[in-house]
């Protein structure tokens, strides 16, 4: 069942980078850091109490950035991650500036950088954005890497190591088969539980490409794994226009999945208009896999197979099939 436990606030489309993977439809909306604050108000008592920042770029709206996390310390909302490229900023001075307000506001998450082959970032200005963000915290535990895999799966090696030696760290691989950069203080320090502010580890995410609707990306190999959006799905994503989607995934723009509005919603209409949406009832109750086998039933036939669940379910929302009514077959008999 859906049972969000953060809130992601996305508060503008507007990004200076156009990447090639990216699914955001730009606009000129900002979100309301008022509309953001009593909406965290309304939510805080139902037991939610993660939050974070997505966009486009956030930091192009510091102001909300400032406001809404000075909001979140006084809710005791817990800091998640705040997306970011890392390259938004016009000089040194500029990044400095908005980088102390955000720690004054009182923000002490973490930053996911997204940097990648899709991006193109220059390590160089990746490294100032990431050394200004230590020397602001005070502290080397502030930054992880979020990275998207080419379309064939292969990760952005190059970029880390040429990133890693401006940090005073190396690439190496974890227990969990994941990569992160690490200083020798790291490596040495004794596991006694204790704050290592000199400690550099900064771990990289590696997220899969997730092809789009319009791609078309099918196969003949075997349908996905149904994990009913047990993943990072489970949140009120929060567009610039105030809408809020049951889901955090590249479908999330789409209709099927928008269960309201900040500005005229709160906890309890959202969780209402939730549980009358048959799709996102799939989604986190029987799965896109009975959803499927249903539709199938019902005379649809697919053009192939996928093993990509936010492909399939994007695919399902721009056919017009993943409404609350069981759906005609459509032509594809």
């Amino acid at each position: 069942m859906f049972k969000p436990d953060e809130i992601i606030f996305a508060p503008t489309s507007r990004c200076q980078l156009v990447c090639a993977h990216c699914r955001v439809r730009r606009g000129p909306e900002i979100l309301s850091s008022l509309d953001a604050i009593r909406f965290m108000e309304s939510c805080r008592p139902h037991g939610i109490d993660r939050m974070g920042f997505s966009g486009g770029e956030p930091f192009l709206e510091p102001d909300f950035l400032c406001d809404v996390s000075r909001a979140a310390v006084e809710l005791d909302f817990v800091f998640d991650r705040l997306m970011t490229n890392a390259c938004w900023f016009t000089d040194g001075n500029e990044l400095r500036e908005i980088l102390e307000r955000l720690f004054d506001a009182g923000f002490d998450g973490t930053f996911g950088v997204s940097a990648d082959a899709w991006h193109g970032q220059d390590p160089a200005t990746l490294w100032l954005f990431i050394r200004t963000v230590f020397e602001t915290w005070g502290r080397k535990d502030r930054v992880e890497i979020v990275s998207v895999q080419a379309a064939d799966g292969s990760p952005a090696t190059g970029l880390y190591e040429a990133l890693a030696p401006r940090l005073g760290g190396s690439v190496t691989m974890e227990d969990d088969g994941q990569p992160a950069i690490v200083n020798e203080r790291f490596l040495d320090k004794p596991d006694t539980g204790e704050d290592e502010p000199d400690a550099l580890r900064i771990g990289i995410v590696s997220v899969p490409y997730s092809a789009s609707a319009d791609e078309e990306a099918w196969g003949n190999g075997p349908w996905f794994e149904d994990d009913r959006c047990a993943g990072p799905g489970n949140v009120f994503y929060v567009h610039p226009d105030g809408s809020v989607a049951a889901c955090c995934g590249f479908a999330n723009e789409n209709e099927a999945l928008i269960i309201g509005n900040i500005a005229t919603d709160g906890y309890d209409g959202l969780m209402r208009r939730a549980g009358d949406n048959g799709f996102v009832r799939s989604c986190y109750g029987t799965g896109l896999g009975a959803a499927r086998a249903e539709l199938e039933k019902g005379g649809i036939i697919f053009p192939g197979t996928t093993a990509d669940r936010c492909f399939f379910c994007d695919w399902l929302c721009r056919e017009g099939l993943a409404g609350s009514r069981k759906p005609e077959a459509r032509g594809r008999m």
